[in-house]
């Protein structure tokens, strides 16, 4: 705005195209595609940047597509004002994408504005360590590299201070934040938000691995329970200790079940979300049973399920034994149906008792939001977006629930 752009629809003729694309899957990299020659179509004269991880990981298949302008990977995005400007004036393509395994600094980026009106998303950091077996994000975010505290926390008192009500802190591996830092971690910053901040509202993980749900994140919790949302995403993966280790991930199933009942023991009544990747190479039918098994016993609220997507950049691409995509198909099919029962039994936990909702937006006098443990709830008032709100659950239903204003 302040250079005379204005911020319109995707679907609408614009000027210029920003697309920021993903490369988990080879799904995701064929909806980049289709996404940007959907814009090139829209409008053959626009200009059409296209950036992040699929730009990361594959620019040269970006730069076969007729009709891109501009390039740029998942650093040097405070490039690409000019980087349009000038492909505005020379409609010559550009590209800016680097080894993001050399770029050792986090890339801070300040907001002006901020169009949610009701949950402000922080990114606190960037990159990865992990190197899980599966997984491109590495490969396309580069190592951790974390956002100073101080604007960290500047950033969230100015949205505090605009009314919002809730904060999630975000990140690629949220809460490896300052694993790049001597003596700085994400137990400090979160120490260091609920001091400082004035006037906080409550405060969301976006996620958090379980190997970081450390003892001394868990006293600053446990100390400030009412800053907290009653909801952490930990991702699981895999459901057994032999696929666990050959994803390479950095924990056995004990180990994570002991983690989500010392969280329980803080939030008895706290909403535990998880990631499924099924179909991964050498799971047997009893590891998908094991793995079924094991979401029923933790009694999880909600499931985010993925099939296994074979990537050239990964060790496992290698890996022998790899599942058939029928069977992946049938697998997703059984954790979704799974997933739609365990979500109806933790939300009945709930059923006529209040929850405080942030009204995210009211249409034809139903309002619609989330509360403090991640309900989606939907209920008929005079209220507004960005009010708190009591409210009773009279129905319970996923992913919507109904309630009354208590």
């Amino acid at each position: 705005v302040d250079n005379g752009f204005e911020l319109n629809e995707f679907d609408d003729i614009c000027d210029v195209y920003i697309i920021n694309t993903c490369s988990i899957t080879e799904v995701s990299d064929a909806k980049s595609r289709k996404i940007i020659r959907q814009a090139i179509k829209r409008n053959p004269n626009a200009i059409i940047a296209v950036m992040g991880c699929y730009a990361q990981l594959k620019p040269q298949d970006i730069q076969g597509i007729e009709g891109v302008d501009v390039i740029v990977g998942t650093n040097n995005r405070h490039l690409l004002y000019d980087l349009v400007i000038n492909a505005m004036k020379s409609k010559d393509q550009s590209m800016i994408v680097e080894d993001i395994f050399k770029v050792k600094q986090y890339e801070e980026i300040k907001l002006k504005r901020y169009n949610n009106k009701t949950r402000g998303f922080i990114k606190i950091q960037d990159g990865c360590n992990n190197l899980c077996s599966y997984c491109t994000i590495p490969y396309a975010r580069g190592t951790v590299r974390s956002r100073h505290h101080k604007d960290i926390v500047d950033e969230i008192q100015i949205l505090t201070d605009q009314g919002m009500k809730e904060i999630v802190l975000t990140g690629i591996n949220t809460a490896s934040y300052g694993q790049d830092f001597k003596d700085y971690d994400f137990a400090d910053l979160l120490l260091e938000i609920i001091t400082n901040v004035k006037g906080l509202g409550r405060l969301r993980i976006s996620s958090i691995e379980v190997t970081e749900v450390t003892d001394k994140i868990l006293k600053v919790i446990s100390e400030n329970k009412e800053k907290f949302c009653h909801h952490f995403h930990i991702p699981l993966q895999g459901g057994t200790d032999k696929t666990l280790e050959r994803m390479h991930r950095k924990y056995n199933i004990d180990f994570y079940k002991a983690k989500i009942k010392q969280v329980r023991e803080i939030f008895p009544d706290v909403n535990i979300t998880t990631d499924v990747l099924t179909g991964f190479c050498g799971e047997t039918d009893q590891d998908f049973q094991d793995t079924c098994n094991l979401i029923k016993e933790i009694g999880f609220g909600e499931l985010h399920v993925f099939p296994y997507s074979r990537r050239p950049e990964t060790v496992a691409y290698n890996y022998p034994d790899q599942v058939n995509e029928i069977t992946k198909h049938i697998r997703v099919n059984e954790l979704l149906r799974i997933n739609e029962d365990i979500a109806l039994n933790y939300r009945n936990k709930f059923l006529d008792k209040p929850v405080e909702v942030i009204v995210e937006k009211v249409h034809n006098g139903v309002a619609y939001g989330h509360s403090s443990n991640y309900l989606e709830v939907e209920f008929k008032g005079n209220v507004k977006p960005n009010e708190l709100v009591n409210v009773r659950v009279v129905e319970v239903g996923y992913p919507k629930s109904k309630g009354v204003i208590a």
